[in-house]
């Protein structure tokens, strides 16, 4: 059976943890206001990786109960945590049973486009108590500047699929984020480019929200080929169009001034529950 792409980051756990970046504590802040959190709230956590986003629910004094199907991603996760009371599954979200009604919220960073939408956003709405709210963060957007052009075609030279890809500026993104503001699965399919909406998100949940916060990096080639390294597309290569994939970003960085200016938006969307 093939691997499912978002077990992908497991066979790589350690590099996984050591070059993803954490998400800001703003966002993480507001979507913990917004949702009326406090000390001992209950929540869970869809897709908890190596525990970063973890690690900042725990320091509201949340109680966090954290999914990821990952053995090794998750055992980075006990290890940075072993000083909280974190309940870990095993599991994927589809399938890890858990009380429905019982959380108060519900957060996902960068994996719920890694749910089965026919169960995500379901399921997830059936967890929450009434007026619970769903957190969603991911960094999203972006542009490589002058570079851009060259780093897809690097791409789409070993990755058919990439021939797709199309870079949105941030007029662009923003504008198709506001007019899919009514439904929660319409806004985060646009932002993360996938199609993992759902007919009955739009009934589900209600009371949209979108935040963002401006990043900026400028990186050197290895820090470069350090995250792509780490990316679902680059470890669904064989090893000799990962080879060629590095050797033409790195001559590209090279050529552009042995770094690389990336700009992009970290993202929170909430949503809340409309079951009363």
């Amino acid at each position: 059976m093939a691997e499912e792409p978002g077990l992908r980051f497991d066979r790589i756990a350690e590099d996984y943890d050591r070059v993803r970046s954490g998400y800001p504590t703003s966002l993480v802040d507001m979507a913990c206001a917004g949702a009326g959190l406090v000390a001992g709230s209950h929540v869970v956590e869809v897709g908890c990786g190596t525990g970063k986003l973890t690690q900042e629910l725990v320091r509201h004094g949340l109680r966090v109960e954290a999914i990821d199907p990952g053995g090794a991603l998750v055992e980075i996760a006990r290890r940075r945590l072993r000083e909280y009371n974190v309940t870990f599954h095993l599991g994927r979200f589809e399938d890890v049973e858990l009380p429905a009604a019982s959380f108060d919220a519900v957060f996902s960073a960068t994996a719920f486009h890694w749910v089965d939408p026919r169960v995500g956003w379901t399921k997830a709405a059936r967890l929450l108590r009434p007026h619970g709210v769903l957190a969603l963060l991911a960094e999203v957007g972006g542009s490589l500047g002058e570079l851009e052009p060259d780093v897809l075609a690097a791409w789409r030279e070993v990755l058919p699929e990439a021939a797709a890809w199309v870079s949105r500026d941030a007029a662009t993104l923003w504008s198709g984020a506001g007019a899919r503001l009514a439904d929660v699965s319409e806004l985060w399919s646009w932002l993360m480019k996938r199609e993992i909406a759902s007919p009955d998100a739009g009934k589900l949940f209600v009371d949209v929200h979108l935040e963002t916060v401006p990043v900026t990096r400028v990186e050197s080639v290895e820090q470069v080929l350090a995250l792509v390294r780490t990316q679902s597309a680059y470890l669904g290569l064989d090893p000799d169009r990962r080879q060629v994939l590095e050797e033409r970003l790195r001559t590209i960085i090279e050529r552009g001034g042995d770094t690389l200016r990336s700009t992009s938006f970290a993202t929170l969307v909430t949503a809340r529950a409309t079951r009363t």
